[in-house]
């Protein structure tokens, strides 16, 4: 795959721009390099929000854009990743039968393979498998400043307005010392704002063997020499803790910021 370029089309959350981070790594570790022009791109990746309806009305509109791309380029490789690859699955390839690879979020870390399967094969792939861990991956990052990092996917609380527990799966959390090792890293390359992802942080540690919950991990994040802010998104009401309010307090690396989904109140 050497010289060969990509781009990739984000939509939606802190966590899709994440996957798509994720997705580039991997991408320039394959031999690929980003392009900020699609017209010159040899794979052009769109990864998905589906929290409104507007959004998935926003994908296939894109999609259609491409439509012309790919007759004019047969070679270009069209991929769709993310919720709405997730929640629409084979109807995409109706939908836009040019699209060669669809992917949910649990197949961000399959990439490479998944399009050594599209070439080898000729054939569309589709892939919509859920996650079974946290593989280690080498996100191109946007910022030289500020990162992303996910510390849980998925969610258990199945509210009424959101995709989430079907399209990302249950709440799985990443081992403390995993984060740990990462956020090191991320200070020895000079960064200083670390944003910890997860669709419902607050829940994090409840799946894992070790005894630990969110404020836990704050406070061994706080610890890390070189970071110098902590952020977290996002959090749901019900499973905000006095403990957790207590860290954000006492914690002089976190940021008094508190992000609270209006959608989770009571419309009373």
């Amino acid at each position: 795959m050497q010289g060969k370029n990509f781009s990739i089309l984000t939509y939606g959350c802190q966590m899709n721009k994440f996957d798509s981070e994720r997705m580039a790594g991997n991408l320039l570790l394959d031999g690929y390099q980003p392009s900020q022009d699609i017209d010159k791109a040899d794979l052009i990746l769109v990864n998905t929000c589906s929290v409104r309806a507007k959004s998935e009305q926003k994908v296939y509109s894109q999609l259609g854009r491409l439509k012309e791309l790919k007759e004019r380029n047969p070679k270009l490789i069209i991929a769709v990743a993310g919720c709405v690859a997730q929640q629409e699955g084979k109807r995409i390839f109706q939908k836009a039968p040019f699209v060669d690879l669809v992917l949910g979020p649990g197949g961000v870390s399959e990439l490479s393979g998944l399009l050594l399967e599209v070439l080898n094969s000729k054939e569309k792939v589709l892939h919509l498998e859920q996650g079974a861990g946290f593989a280690e991956e080498q996100p191109l990052r946007e910022s030289g400043v500020k990162a992303w990092l996910s510390v849980m996917e998925g969610c258990n609380n199945f509210c009424s307005y959101c995709i989430v527990p079907y399209t990302r799966g249950r709440e799985k959390s990443k081992p403390s010392s995993i984060i740990m090792r990462e956020v090191a890293e991320l200070a020895r390359q000079g960064y200083k704002e670390v944003t910890l992802l997860g669709q419902n942080v607050n829940s994090y540690g409840k799946d894992l063997e070790e005894s630990i919950d969110f404020a836990d991990l704050l406070v061994k994040v706080n610890q890390i020499e070189g970071i110098n802010r902590i952020r977290f998104v996002t959090s749901h009401p019900r499973d905000l803790s006095s403990k957790l309010i207590g860290a954000m307090a006492g914690l002089p690396k976190v940021c008094e910021h508190l992000h609270l989904p209006l959608q989770s109140g009571s419309d009373s």
